[in-house]
């Protein structure tokens, strides 16, 4: 994997790739499970109220079913994400 510098605009609405991980953890003694998450950018809500205000950009760790999600993903790139019933990414696509 190279390294690449990019840049982010708070203009995209969308999310934008940082990078991924996958291990496993036990949740049960003896009994080890995959997991996969990836990391983004996305906006901050524009929601506003007397007691709430935001801007700019958020870091957030999704989870993912497996690690084809992010496949062809590079930091920095933006990207479509499609989730399941349950907030999992099951695919990305590059979004341009």
């Amino acid at each position: 994997m190279g390294e690449k510098e990019f840049q982010v605009s708070t203009a995209y609405s969308g999310y934008v790739f940082l990078g991924w991980a996958k291990g496993q953890f036990e949740p049960e003694k003896g009994r080890k499970m995959p997991y996969y998450n990836m990391f983004v950018l996305s906006p901050v809500s524009s929601f506003h109220s007397e007691d709430y205000e935001a801007y700019g950009l958020k870091a957030e760790k999704k989870k993912c079913l497996s690690e084809k999600v992010w496949e062809g993903l590079e930091p920095g790139d933006k990207a479509r994400l499609f989730f399941d019933d349950k907030g999992r990414v099951v695919e990305a696509a590059l979004d341009e």
